[in-house]
């Protein structure tokens, strides 16, 4: 579910972006008034089309919040360098708890989720779980960021400055909040490391960067992940 905050604005969760972190900062701040969708991690295409059972779209619900004083809320959501979103997955994946389980079915109407292309991909070997993915869908990561970075989009931050970010949204937005408490709340939903050390086979790593280069030029990671690590 994503969230509409107490402005109207939006926050879209991409998979493993550190939206965990933000929407429990939001709720200590006060700032929720309400989830849109059925589904943590709706993208762009549903916040605009969905009717989330109802008559009308969630971006009608989202304008009758507003009262229709602007054209769109202001939304906003979190990246993060695509090549460590691999090793995130991995680990959040290889956990017991969650022991490479299916999300959702890719081929359903009625069971999305946006990493239900990844199903049937795990593997205890992380290189080899790389390989399954760039097999089936290569540019995957890139591909997913799209999903919610589309133009109506107006903020995009990074897991990596995830605080500062969400500060600056606060701030543009002139919401009124408490940013020592911002600072102070610790790491939410990180993977434990798993049992063996996440190493890239060079090749491997050269291959998936080529392939995810669109993401590291367009959000800014082409300078912070050589092509030869």
């Amino acid at each position: 579910m994503s969230l509409i905050l107490k402005d109207g604005s939006v926050f879209l969760h991409v998979p493993k972006t550190g939206g965990n972190w933000v929407t429990t900062v939001l709720d200590k701040c006060g700032l929720i008034a309400e989830n849109i969708g059925e589904h943590k991690h709706i993208d762009m295409s549903q916040v605009i089309s969905i009717t989330n059972n109802s008559e009308i779209s969630m971006m009608s619900r989202i304008k009758q919040r507003i009262g229709f004083r602007i054209e769109k809320p202001y939304m906003f959501c979190f990246v993060r360098n695509p090549i460590t979103w691999y090793e995130s997955w991995f680990k959040y994946m290889a956990h017991p708890s969650r022991d490479w389980c299916n999300w959702g079915n890719e081929k359903s109407m009625d069971s999305w989720h946006p990493n239900s292309i990844l199903n049937g991909l795990g593997d205890s070997d992380f290189n080899q779980f790389a390989r399954n993915v760039i097999n089936k869908r290569p540019g995957y990561v890139t591909e997913l960021f799209g999903w919610y970075t589309t133009p109506q989009i107006d903020f995009i931050g990074k897991q990596e400055t995830l605080v500062d970010d969400l500060i600056s949204i606060l701030n543009h937005l002139k919401l009124d909040f408490d940013e020592k408490l911002i600072q102070s709340v610790g790491k939410i939903g990180v993977s434990n490391k798993p049992a063996n050390k996440i190493e890239w086979d060079v090749e491997l790593y050269q291959e998936v960067y080529k392939l995810e280069y669109a993401g590291m030029i367009r959000y800014g990671y082409a300078d912070k992940s050589p092509i030869y690590k």
